[in-house]
């Protein structure tokens, strides 16, 4: 056979290869189409996929595809089918639609708003178009925009009640309640016979607190459609979230009778859930499981029950067993990992978390793994690793309020008062009448000082929750800081009628013991409030606390050992402890201890910085120095470490450039300490530039008047700049607090220069 004739009978396979590839390719699509038809979509999404393996450029059925996967609730997958059939078909508004409403779930916005803008310029009058484009930009913070959009959309159809309830939405989010109301009840009166817009309505009702208003709405969307799931869904989340559990139940069960799917089991075995019939929600579970599409979820609410009945083992093993069959499934891995962090368990916990992470960073679900991963590091006294957590959860929710209160809370134990403050009114602005938010601002401005700006918020909150434990408490500390002892007394002994075991309640009677010098009795008030119940390690931590202030050093030890023995990962009592083992000269052991606490957590700044200090105190300046460094090298901004680093160079008069950069990080991060100005001033005394030097100088003589060693550094850059005269009175002051100052060298000198 010649080349020619080879040549033919190769494209002449390639040709009928081609063909039989195209008939697969149609036949398995048309197979897929009857399996979609008949809502069999598991089979559908094979048949879709074995057509694209012949031929990976069927727009159709790549959408098609995306379909099955979301009636299969796989929006991943459903997601990157339908942006690969929106390029296919650029043409599609319908495609571009499809992938842009998965586009603004996932979050991505500026994606979401090229869809919606090539659907808008296919098809100019597609209000579907119109609200997705609002919708991203909303998305984007563009609120203005977003209006506009949504106002276009409802001149195109002045019934579409989309764009008038995301419009409202809009406008409540602003702040602006009444044009909200408006833009609502215009939606029930261009569109009388939906329940969608009265939906709407009775939403912006009840989150304006106007609940008979929004239940009158509710029953009169139901008269619409007594038979409308959604209706009768939603009047029953309503009872239910004003506390009328009985009211709630013919609505459920209304569901449950129209509709005889699955879902609609399954909503009422989740109404006897929060109404406490468990028996009656295991009836419906346990039947559920048995269905191949119902198996996951109702196992994990089967295991749900077992754990709220104290049943761990059953709970874990059915969990499981779950997970063995579908490693992914993320609300498997999130309700082990709380069953682990409520076993204690929290590396056990953060594996489950880091699954769900790993599978999708921005999903519902990641944003629930990301708040408990920010719960565990906060119990585990990481807090730099609790921020990061929740500082993620900012970035995926529009309004992450548990994470924005979570925060507010962190910072209000960590003493950073302005941003604690600063997240409880990001809260309030979310929830304007948040209870939780309020009382984090009322603490924040008592931490900061502001009594009385404390005790005009507290008498908000007082009439609100007149009779609330909370409330009590908040005015105990306002009385605490308006130096009203006996009425703050009072109020604690009054919570304490109520709730005998509080702890905060203690710490402030013990607060008021001590102040009024009888720390022994506040010892022996936390020695007999232990002896109730197995000491936590905030109990502990608090005694130790007390003993410390009646100067019974050796309790304090024993104390702060038992709270490490009762809980090993929790960073606090390591850190006391070593802080008070410095306090004894112990500088061994308390180098120790906060090594035991890097060990845990080798990130920890202020645990690095202290054993810099201690090494330091020890006369090791080399490991002090290495130890600095390495602290900067995971926070360049760690303001004390590089104010001692840069301390070490100057004092040996080496790496005198590096040394001012930190010196200035230090200083801009802690303008007013002593310490840094004096370091930053003895830099520059050092480089031969007292005039640069001596301001700072002058900065830490006036706010540290006792310490010598400022006096004489500021006295040595007198002489340099040739100020004999205020040299001699900083010299003085500094030879008076300290005369063996007289014998440094560079003292001699500068004495010599200004004949004294």
């Amino acid at each position: 056979m010649s080349n020619r004739s080879l040549g033919a009978v190769v494209l002449g396979l390639a040709i009928a290869a081609a063909g039989c590839s195209k008939m697969k390719a149609a036949d398995h699509a048309r197979r897929g189409h009857e399996y979609f038809d008949a809502k069999k979509y598991s089979e559908a999404s094979i048949e879709y996929r074995a057509a694209l393996q012949s031929n990976p450029n069927l727009g159709d059925v790549r959408l098609k595809l995306g379909d099955s996967y979301l009636a299969l609730n796989d929006a991943r997958n459903a997601l990157r089918e339908y942006v690969r059939a929106s390029d296919l078909l650029p043409k599609d508004a319908e495609a571009q639609l499809k992938a842009g409403r998965l586009l603004l779930l996932a979050r991505q916005f500026e994606d979401a708003k090229t869809r919606a803008e090539r659907a808008i310029e296919l098809d100019p009058k597609n209000v579907g178009a119109q609200i997705l484009r609002g919708n991203a930009l909303a998305g984007l913070k563009d609120f203005d925009a977003a209006s506009r959009e949504y106002q276009d959309a409802i001149a195109l159809d002045p019934a579409q009640t989309t764009a008038y309830s995301n419009l409202g939405v809009l406008q409540l989010a602003q702040g602006k309640a009444a044009e909200a109301e408006a833009t609502f009840k215009k939606a029930v009166e261009a569109a009388p016979e939906s329940l969608e817009a009265r939906l709407a309505l009775s939403n912006f009702y009840a989150a304006s607190n106007r609940l008979p208003e929004a239940e009158t709405t509710l029953k009169d969307a139901l008269k619409l459609n007594p038979l409308n799931v959604d209706a009768n869904r939603a009047l029953g989340m309503y009872y239910l979230a004003t506390n009328r559990v009985q009211d709630a139940e013919q609505y459920f069960a209304a569901i449950a009778s129209y509709a005889r799917t699955d879902e609609a089991q399954l909503t009422m075995a989740d109404y006897y859930i929060v109404a406490k019939r468990a028996e009656d929600a295991r009836k419906i579970l346990s039947d559920l499981v048995t269905h191949e599409k119902m198996y996951a979820t109702a196992s994990v609410r089967l295991a749900a029950l077992d754990a709220a009945e104290g049943r761990r083992a059953q709970a874990q093993a059915r969990l499981r067993e779950l997970l063995e069959k579908q490693p992914k499934n993320e609300s498997a891995l999130l309700l082990t990992a709380r069953l682990h962090v409520m076993d204690g368990k929290r590396a056990e916990a953060k594996k489950a978390t880091a699954a769900v992470l790993a599978a999708d960073q921005r999903s519902a679900a990641a944003v629930q793994a990301l708040m408990l991963n920010g719960q565990i590091a906060t119990a585990s006294d990481r807090t730099d690793e609790a921020i990061a957590a929740y500082e993620q959860v900012l970035k995926l929710q529009p309004t992450p309020l548990q994470a924005t209160l979570a925060l507010s809370r962190i910072h209000l134990a960590s003493g950073n008062m302005s941003k604690s403050t600063t997240y409880a009114q990001q809260a309030l602005a979310m929830q304007p009448n948040n209870p939780e938010a309020q009382s984090l601002l009322i603490r924040s401005k008592l931490a900061a000082g502001d009594t009385d700006g404390a005790a005009r918020e507290l008498a908000t909150l007082t009439k609100q929750f007149p009779d609330s434990l909370g409330v009590l408490k908040l005015t105990a500390l306002v009385q605490l800081a308006s130096k009203k002892s006996d009425a703050a007394r009072a109020t604690y002994e009054r919570i304490l009628k109520g709730v005998p075991r509080d702890l905060e309640t203690l710490a402030g009677l013990i607060k008021l013991d001590v102040d009024a010098g009888h720390a022994k009795a506040a010892a022996a008030r936390v020695d007999e409030y232990m002896k109730a119940s197995k000491p936590t390690v905030e109990l502990l931590i608090l005694a130790a606390r007390t003993h410390a202030a009646a100067g019974e050093n050796d309790r304090v030890e024993d104390l702060l050992k038992q709270a490490i023995e009762t809980d090993p990962e929790r960073l606090q009592a390591y850190t006391i402890l070593g802080q008070f083992y410095a306090r004894q000269r112990r500088l061994v052991e308390a180098t120790d201890r906060f090594r035991d606490v890097l060990t845990r957590n080798p990130k920890s700044v202020p645990a690095g910085t202290m054993i810099g200090m201690l090494l330091e105190a020890q006369g090791k300046g080399e490991d002090a120095e290495r130890e600095y460094s390495r602290v900067l090298a995971i926070d360049s901004h760690a303001a004390v470490a590089a104010n001692n680093l840069a301390w070490i160079y100057a004092d040996s008069n080496r790496k005198l450039d590096e040394a001012l950069q930190l010196a200035q990080t230090a200083q801009q991060q802690l303008p007013d300490e002593p310490n840094v100005n004096d370091t930053l001033g003895w830099i520059y005394y050092r480089k031969n530039m007292a005039s640069q030097a001596v301001g700072y100088l002058e900065t830490a003589a006036q706010k540290s008047p006792n310490e010598p060693s400022h006096h004489l550094h500021l006295g040595l850059a007198y002489v340099q700049t040739g100020d004999f005269r205020k040299a001699r009175e900083s010299l003085k002051k500094a030879l008076t607090l300290k005369p063996d100052l007289e014998q440094l060298p560079e003292t001699k000198k500068a004495l010599a220069m200004i004949g004294a």
